[in-house]
């Protein structure tokens, strides 16, 4: 099967006509070739920091990603035409309102993902996004948040995703699976439609930036962890273990160890 053979045209095509969040952001740049979506945003942020220049709200897609990558400096498979490379760039007023990002971002494309899957879409914290298979849990995408503070000014929120979309076997590491594979030879959606149901999920999510309690709310809704999970939490150079316990009012992984509860801020849960 040929996935994306004309992208910028798939792109417009399928792109909603009427303004709105189903449209995402007036700005949207398309490239065919890029080494990942959040270097060609920081790269863009900082030409027009150095304009002076306002930027308006933007949303950049690409048909292939040569050096895409996910926490801590992972590569992220992203082959022509697969999947869905995005990067949707706004201004924060407040570093404050960034604490509920995250979760904004990861519960919108739990929710852009539903509709075309025959399983739910889950959270692993922080920010991966699973499916649970016969096989065992699997991994369709993931999310890179970055921030560009300036003293004075409105930080730029960098807000990397990326979904698998066409992927074969071949293409994706054993943790890993695409919707070509969960659809079991049903044709998934187009790659513009997924694309767009994607945007529309996120921006109605963002509609609620700073509003941490729903975030954590919406967060909780989505999280494939359960009260009693033993977890193991990379935490910078080191690793903590304990049991799942929940999230706190800030949307912190709470964990329990020896009967002492740990908060962690940051983190990777490596299972």
């Amino acid at each position: 099967m040929e996935y994306c053979s004309n992208f910028f045209a798939e792109m417009e095509r399928t792109r909603p006509a009427a303004p709105g969040p189903g449209r995402g952001p007036e700005n949207l740049v398309l490239v065919r070739s890029v080494t990942s979506t959040n270097q060609l945003a920081r790269a863009i942020v900082a030409e027009y920091e150095q304009e002076a220049q306002h930027l308006q709200p933007l949303l950049l897609l690409a048909r292939e990603q040569t050096g895409g990558r996910g926490r801590q400096g992972r590569s992220w498979s992203s082959p022509p035409g697969r999947g869905v490379y995005a990067t949707r760039v706004l201004a924060v007023e407040s570093t404050e309102l960034l604490q509920s990002l995250p979760l904004l971002v990861g519960a919108g494309l739990c929710r852009g993902l539903a509709p075309h899957l025959a399983m739910p879409c889950g959270l692993k914290w922080p920010n991966d996004l699973v499916v649970e298979t016969p096989a065992g849990r699997k991994k369709i995408g993931g999310i890179l948040i970055e921030a560009l503070v300036r003293p004075g000014e409105p930080t730029s929120a960098i807000l990397g995703f990326g979904i698998n979309h066409g992927h074969d076997e071949s293409e994706l590491p054993a943790t890993g699976t695409s919707l070509r594979l969960l659809a079991q030879g049903v044709p998934p959606p187009s790659l513009g439609q997924l694309t767009w149901d994607l945007v529309g999920a996120l921006e109605r999510e963002l509609e609620h930036l700073g509003d941490v309690p729903y975030a954590v709310a919406a967060y909780r809704e989505h999280t494939v962890h359960r009260p009693g999970d033993a977890i193991s939490c990379r935490v910078g150079d080191g690793v903590v273990e304990g049991r799942f316990k929940g999230f706190d009012e800030r949307g912190r992984l709470l964990l329990e160890r020896d009967g002492e509860e740990l908060c962690l801020p940051a983190g990777e849960v490596i299972e």
